[in-house]
């Protein structure tokens, strides 16, 4: 299971979209919350996906020149490397890859295009070439270079991203963490891996995580009026009008986060959207609403309203 941070970000996202539009029902908002936590899983085999396609496009280019009825010396022995790639091969041929690309519908049919520029890239880039010239290659070594391929060229490539939000726009956000789970589970596989290994990772725990989004958007949404008049207390000389509307989300959904879930340590909570305001907010964002949260947390306790309990306990 990934880090809540993803939701958290949904969560704030929803939220902002709920107080901006009039005639909205929370019931409606909370069906798009819970729609683009389940499609992130979606995005990450997109992902796999397209390593396995980039390697395809590598085999049909070998084949063709290979049959080409005046083929080269080099043309018909080529160096087969990346096509044989054990890693990419233990990704395509694993039974979980396949049965949920093939039931979810997971496909790049339509992005053939972003597969051949991406491909293209790759051939000129440095790990590449470093990666095909070596005298010999170990397990490792073909694992490193599916690391690259994620890092230096997916990851760095605005097609693809662009690709995958024309093809759902609850991916706009997603893509960068979803990259770094992508990222982990590869790191993580090894050679012993058959068809049959369950090595990808669940981004979610669906019955946990969706009552986790659920009761922080609710409450959010509830307490919204008397979070942000606990906020008010601690913003000396800024009035509440002239603080963003994203600062203020922020602030209420940490609030929130601080005193209806006893099983997540203060620090963490205070941690998580600290990180998110340095993404989503102004660059002085960070601060001012680390400093109010600080002095809401030691209000908050001293009123008893925080209690943590189990991994809660931790500071």
């Amino acid at each position: 299971m990934t880090s809540r941070r993803l939701i958290r970000i949904k969560v704030l996202q929803l939220l902002y979209s709920y107080t901006k539009k009039e005639g909205v029902t929370i019931t409606e908002v909370e069906r798009d919350l819970f729609k683009s936590i389940t499609k992130s899983t979606d995005l990450y085999y997109h992902v796999f996906l397209l390593i396995t396609e980039i390697q395809r496009r590598a085999f049909l280019k070998i084949d063709a020149a290979r049959n080409r009825k005046l083929a080269s010396q080099r043309e018909l022995n080529p160096n087969t490397r990346f096509i044989d790639n054990p890693v990419i091969n233990q990704i395509a041929n694993n039974r979980k890859f396949k049965t949920y690309v093939s039931t979810n519908l997971v496909s790049l049919n339509e992005c053939q295009d972003v597969v051949a520029l991406l491909h293209d890239r790759m051939m000129e880039m440095d790990f590449f070439k470093l990666y095909m010239s070596k005298p010999s290659v170990t397990y490792d070594d073909h694992k490193k270079l599916v690391l690259d391929m994620i890092s230096e060229l997916i990851a760095e490539d605005e097609d693809f991203d662009q690709a995958m939000e024309e093809k759902n726009i609850f991916w706009n956000d997603d893509f960068e963490l979803v990259l770094s789970i992508v990222y982990k589970t590869v790191k993580n596989m090894k050679e012993s891996y058959s068809e049959d290994t369950v090595f990808f990772i669940s981004l979610y725990n669906e019955e946990e995580d969706l009552s986790f989004a659920k009761t922080l958007f609710r409450k959010s949404i509830l307490d919204m009026k008397e979070n942000l008049e606990l906020v008010d207390q601690f913003t000396t000389n800024w009035e509440l009008d002239r603080i963003s509307d994203m600062d203020k989300l922020i602030m209420d959904t940490a609030i929130c986060e601080l005193k209806y879930f006893p099983s997540i340590p203060v620090k963490v909570t205070l941690d998580e959207y600290i990180e998110i305001s340095k993404n989503y907010c102004s660059p002085k964002s960070s601060g001012f609403i680390n400093g109010v949260l600080d002095k809401t947390v030691a209000l908050l306790k001293e009123k008893n309203e925080i209690r943590k309990v189990g991994r809660g306990l931790m500071e």
